[in-house]
């Protein structure tokens, strides 16, 4: 009988080799495959920051539910792999056993077509969204704490800046401060041109995004839309701070 594994982490302390990490995910299911009488397919992963990503925009388990076959049985280490989400991981489940298949979890071994134990899955994926509503709640907190001290909270550094890991502020990235002077310069040398012409300028100059690809109307948009950032001022979840960060403008 076939098996297909999916695993993920959510975090950055599940990466290490201490923790709950892919290695140890995967190591588990090969494990209670080879134990079960499982062929084992592939196991699907979702790795560093998975958490980050609604559970149906996850590339792995978006895979994972478009390889699975009529009498697979889909192996997570546990339930919670799935998703935080009560009814989310219940609409999972129902797509993996409308396609004639089993989600089987190591660590909570009840079956889905047993009503009593299917309450008692409910119960322990109630728990799991409770406990992510409770994390949630801290790091929103410390974020908080954070932006009123001009620190930057969390997420995707914007061009002009790179984050790094234990740094309280942002830190300049000189060769893309270049590039978001030049699209405020623009903008007061060509105060009608559209979006598409300035980011055709800016492609024609030999600039690039944060990620070194052509720019396009909206990523000039972006830029614009955070001039205040750019000028020293943070903001975050209605907190408003003048920024550790260096302005570029």
């Amino acid at each position: 009988m076939r098996a297909l594994g999916y695993v993920r982490v959510s975090t950055e302390n599940q990466i290490g080799p201490d923790s709950f990490g892919l290695e140890t995910q995967r190591d588990a299911i090969t494990k209670y495959c080879a134990s079960n009488g499982l062929e084992l397919i592939r196991v699907y992963e979702d790795p560093a920051l998975s958490g980050s990503l609604p559970a149906l925009e996850r590339p792995g388990l978006r895979a994972v539910l478009e390889a699975v076959q009529e009498g697979d049985k889909v192996v997570v280490p546990r339930l919670d792999r799935i998703a935080r989400d009560l009814y989310l991981s219940l609409w999972v489940e129902k797509e993996i056993r409308k396609a004639g298949a089993e989600l089987i979890s190591i660590s909570e071994p009840y079956r889905w077509n047993d009503p009593t134990q299917k309450l008692l899955l409910n119960i322990i994926m109630s728990f799991a969204e409770f406990e992510r509503s409770l994390i949630t709640s801290r790091l929103s907190g410390g974020r908080k704490t954070k932006a009123r001290q001009g620190g930057y909270a969390g997420g995707k550094a914007p061009i002009g800046y790179r984050s790094e890991r234990g740094d309280k502020a942002l830190i300049l990235d000189k060769e893309k401060a270049g590039t978001v002077k030049r699209v405020f310069e623009l903008r007061n040398m060509r105060p009608d041109a559209s979006l598409k012409k300035l980011a055709d300028t800016l492609n024609a100059e030999g600039h690039t995004t944060k990620e070194g690809k052509p720019f396009y109307p909206m990523q000039v948009k972006r830029i614009f839309d955070r001039r205040a950032f750019y000028e020293g001022i943070y903001r975050y979840s209605g907190v408003i701070a003048e920024g550790q960060h260096d302005a570029i403008l």
